[in-house]
């Protein structure tokens, strides 16, 4: 017998809207519960009441500055506003993006994924995501309102879900647009921790491995590691 994974699980419950079919389905969930997951004691009901994580208050502390960042997208450091520093190094602290193997990897990899910072969502239309199931894009019109955002594109109503759910940013809802524009680090440092990224730096991995993970394959290596070694150079 195939099993459902958790994600596929709690995606029963993020698109619950109360439907008589969903109604249904949850109280023959219920009816199979054992008596202790029915306690209102529960560690699942306590975790579930507690709500969102509070975000914890930025130090603003300054990991790579508007010239390094600059160099790095080889533009003029004119080209960059204030409030995008702030917004990216607000993202490195969050996800822990921290050590300079981490920055240097981070940068590059979001360097070429953005031309040099030029694109911060997805030329394309997003028409071919319409009711994709497996991106949550279950309405008209959420393949254009939910394409790709951000230095790493999110992609999708599950996904923009996920982030504005851990953000505790329901504006995150509003769609690409708004991810685009306010938070295309953010965004992208938020599929870096999902895919533990980190940890793959920490333990060694060169441009191509974090290539292959965030591409799925080799695409742009070139382009990748000509960014890299300008971080080698900028970040130390």
């Amino acid at each position: 017998m195939a099993k459902i994974s958790v994600d596929e699980f709690v995606n029963f419950f993020k698109y619950y809207k109360g439907e008589d079919h969903q109604v249904a389905g949850v109280k023959e969930l219920y009816r199979h519960l054992d008596l202790i997951s029915k306690d209102d004691r529960s560690s699942w009901i306590t975790i579930y009441r507690e709500g969102p994580k509070k975000p914890e208050p930025s130090t603003g502390a300054v990991y790579v500055t508007k010239a390094q960042l600059a160099a790095i997208w080889e533009c003029s450091a004119e080209l960059i506003y204030d409030y995008e520093i702030d917004e990216m190094n607000s993202c490195l602290e969050k996800y822990e993006i921290t050590t300079a193997p981490r920055i240097r990897h981070f940068l590059s990899q979001t360097a070429h994924e953005s031309g040099g910072g030029r694109y911060k969502k997805e030329l394309a239309s997003g028409e071919a995501y319409e009711y994709r199931d497996d991106l949550g894009n279950t309405s008209p019109g959420d393949g254009p309102l939910y394409k790709g955002a951000g230095y790493i594109q999110l992609t999708g109503k599950y996904g923009y879900s996920r982030l504005s759910e851990y953000l505790n940013d329901p504006r995150v809802m509003e769609g690409v647009d708004y991810v685009a524009e306010n938070l295309p680090f953010t965004s992208a440092g938020y599929w870096w921790m999902d895919n533990r990224m980190n940890e793959l730096i920490d333990d060694g991995a060169d441009v191509l491995a974090v290539t292959k993970r965030v591409n799925g394959g080799t695409n742009g290596l070139d382009d990748r590691q000509h960014y890299y070694e300008i971080c080698l150079k900028e970040i130390n």
